[in-house]
């Protein structure tokens, strides 16, 4: 299995930073469109959707919206992102004494709904963020964030996990691994102000921006953990060997990114919704 996920990964790294780094914003609106449509199809899957042709019909409605958005409704845009931005926070929340109700493969509306926030919001605020300036080195700093939050909660968790974080939802993850995910994330936020020539004051404001998505980084996993766990579905889909779906991969990448894009407009650099405003 841990074969199979390297093999899986190595390319699909590669491409992720090909398309970040060579290709032009339209090109890189596209690429999210695409991940927004699989998403849409296994989200639809998570919800209770159990017919296909009505979980590509979701995917494409929702993809279509995202789309539209861009193109016709751009002074929407940061309302959206706001939205998602609130809705992540009171669902971390509720996430701490939340508990899944018993594996069924009922319609959940109310899932299907937060759907139509959390995808658009979450493409629009990458597209944003890949459009300024510096924008592909900004949007790479964000994503590796969350993967450096992974590691370092892996690595602390396995030496030193005791206490559950949300032992309901994610028996797995723990207070500790969380710790782990802070200190790895701030460090390498640090090493990042020096690249992108900050000085003190952002510096340090962009370390508190850090520990604040690695947060959010983790409500994502764990919301997703918890539709999952409510479906009784192991992974959110299967079209990344060794993965499982493209939600498996990108879950707490949709929490974090509409989060990174206001977080750097209000303490970094206020020029990114400057047209929205």
């Amino acid at each position: 299995m841990l074969y199979q996920r390297i093999l899986t990964a190595i390319p699909l790294a590669a491409f992720v930073f090909w398309i970040i780094f060579f290709q032009p914003t339209a090109v890189f609106s596209t690429f999210l469109l695409f991940i927004v449509v699989i998403s849409g199809y296994e989200w639809a899957r998570l919800s209770g959707i159990n017919n296909n042709p009505l979980r590509v019909l979701f995917a494409l409605v929702i993809t279509l919206l995202t789309w539209a958005i861009s193109q016709y409704l751009a002074d929407y845009i940061l309302w959206i992102i706001y939205v998602s931005v609130l809705w992540w926070f009171s669902i971390s929340y509720y996430l701490k004494f939340a508990r899944p109700k018993a594996a069924n493969s009922e319609l959940k509306p109310d899932k299907l709904f937060i759907a139509f926030v959390v995808l658009p919001a979450a493409a629009l605020a990458m597209q944003k963020i890949h459009a300024m300036n510096q924008g592909a080195d900004w949007l790479f700093y964000a994503l590796a964030l969350v993967w450096v939050a992974d590691i370092g909660a892996y690595f602390s968790g396995k030496k030193f996990g005791k206490n559950k974080l949300a032992p309901n939802i994610s028996p797995g993850k723990t207070k500790e691994g969380l710790v782990g995910a802070v200190i790895a994330t701030s460090i390498y936020t640090l090493i990042a102000s020096y690249y992108f020539e900050l000085d003190t004051e952002r510096s340090a404001l962009l370390v508190l921006l850090s520990v604040i998505l690695t947060f959010i980084s983790v409500s994502g996993d764990l919301y997703f953990s918890f539709l999952k766990r409510e479906a009784g579905l192991k992974d959110s889909g299967n079209i990344l060997p060794g993965h499982g779906g493209i939600l498996d991969r990108v879950d707490s990448v949709l929490a974090a990114m509409p989060v990174f894009a206001v977080g750097y407009d209000w303490l970094i650099y206020t020029n990114l919704f400057d047209s929205l405003t």
